[in-house]
C-alpha cells in the first residue's frame, strides 16, 4: 500500500492533507542568498536545496527574495509545481512509496495536460528542506478535476453544483448523483489573483453570469477555496442555495485524498 496525499497546487497556496496532516503553505519561489539577519518569519518560511540549487520558498521567499514569483501560467506542468510537490511531501514526512493525486482546472483536463503532469512527478526524489534531508518515492499521481474534487470531501446525491474560486481561473462543476456533468462544466478565465480591478463583487457577477446560462437559480451550489466566505456572499442573490463547503480551503485536498483512498482500496 502507498502512502497517500491530496495536493491541491493552487497559485497563491498549496493545500495538502494525508489523512491524519493537513497544512498549507503559500506558492511563492524566490532565489537564495546568504542572510545575515536571521528573522523568523514563522513555520511556512521555507528553504530548500533540490537539484544542487537553493531556493526560499513562502514567506521566507515573500519577505527575502529580491525576485520572488508565484506562477500564473496556463500550464501546470512546470518544476516550480514539482518542487512545491515535493516540499509538501516532506513537509508531510510521508514513506518512501506514495500516491500524489492532485487536480488540473476543467478546461485542462485531458490525457495531454494529465501525463504532464505525472510524467512530472513520478520518480525518486531527494530534497533538503530546512536543513532535514528526506528520500522518497512518487510512484504514482492520479490528476482529478479542480472543484470537482472538492465535492468528494463531502458527497451526497441529487444535483450539486461547486464554484471553486480560485487566483488563476474559476472552475464551477455539476455532479448529478454523483456524476460528473461534462456539458454543464467549464472554467472560466480569470480569478481573484488576476481581478486587476479589486472589484470581487463584479468577478462574482460575471461568474453568476456565466454560470447561469446552464445553471437554475435554485440550484444547490457549493462554493470552495480560500474566498469561499465572501464569494457565497456575492453570488446568494442570484443563487440564494449558494453556501460555502466544510472547510473550504481544503476541500479539494481533502477531496484528492478520498479519491486516492478509493484508488487504493
Amino acid at each position: 500500500m502507498s502512502a497517500i496525499i491530496g495536493l491541491d497546487l493552487g497559485r497563491s497556496y498549496v493545500k495538502a492533507y494525508t489523512g491524519s496532516k493537513i497544512f498549507h503553505f503559500p506558492s511563492i519561489i524566490g532565489e537564495w542568498r546568504d542572510r545575515r539577519l536571521l528573522t523568523d518569519y514563522g513555520e511556512n518560511a521555507i528553504e530548500c536545496y533540490f537539484n544542487d540549487e537553493k531556493f526560499f520558498v513562502g514567506t521566507l521567499a515573500q519577505n527575502e527574495s529580491e525576485f520572488y514569483r508565484s506562477m500564473m501560467t496556463d500550464n501546470k506542468s512546470h518544476t516550480d509545481a514539482r518542487l512545491l510537490a515535493l516540499i509538501s511531501i516532506h513537509r508531510a514526512a510521508l514513506s518512501d512509496n506514495i500516491l500524489v493525486v492532485t487536480g488540473l482546472p476543467v478546461a485542462q483536463h485531458n490525457d495531454t495536460n494529465k501525463k504532464k503532469l505525472q510524467e512530472l512527478l513520478v520518480g525518486y526524489w531527494e530534497i533538503e528542506v530546512n536543513g532535514i534531508e528526506r528520500n522518497f518515492h512518487i510512484s504514482d499521481v492520479k490528476v482529478a478535476v479542480e472543484g470537482g474534487a472538492a465535492f468528494w470531501s463531502s458527497p451526497k446525491d441529487g444535483l450539486i453544483r461547486v464554484v471553486d474560486g480560485g487566483s488563476k481561473t474559476i472552475n464551477y462543476v455539476t455532479m448529478i448523483n454523483r456524476r460528473y456533468v461534462d456539458r454543464e462544466s467549464g472554467s472560466l478565465p480569470f480569478g481573484f489573483g488576476t481581478n486587476k480591478s479589486g472589484n470581487n463583487k463584479e468577478l462574482a457577477n460575471r461568474i453568476a453570469g456565466e454560470v447561469s446560462k446552464k445553471w437554475g437559480d435554485l440550484d444547490e451550489v457549493w462554493v470552495v477555496g480560500g474566498k469561499a466566505r465572501e464569494l457565497t456572499a456575492l453570488l446568494q442573490p442570484y443563487f440564494p442555495n449558494a453556501k460555502p463547503m466544510q472547510n473550504p480551503l481544503y476541500a479539494n485536498a481533502i477531496g484528492y485524498y478520498r479519491i486516492g483512498k478509493t484508488v487504493e482500496s
